[in-house]
């Protein structure tokens, strides 16, 4: 019988690298407006500079939203 803990995945996730999986980029999205940080939990930003410096800090599953108008995939990383 296998028993798996979530400690050992929070130390593999550490040692692990993030890779980029998708996206359009940020070029098309202006500084202001209503961007979405998804990850264990979900974050709602006013700025763009705000929600990128919070995404960045996450290591971890993440997407980073641009949804001022209609939803757009700025950012996806997993492990």
């Amino acid at each position: 019988m296998m028993t798996y803990h979530f400690k050992n995945k929070q130390k593999q996730n550490k040692m692990k690298k993030l890779k980029f999986i998708a996206g359009d980029g940020y070029s098309y999205s202006n500084e202001i407006g209503k961007f979405e940080v998804k990850a264990k939990e979900i974050k709602i930003f006013n700025k763009l500079s705000e929600a990128r410096k919070y995404y960045d800090s996450l290591n971890e599953e993440k997407a980073i939203w641009d949804i001022t108008k209609i939803p757009e995939l700025l950012e996806y990383h997993n492990f």
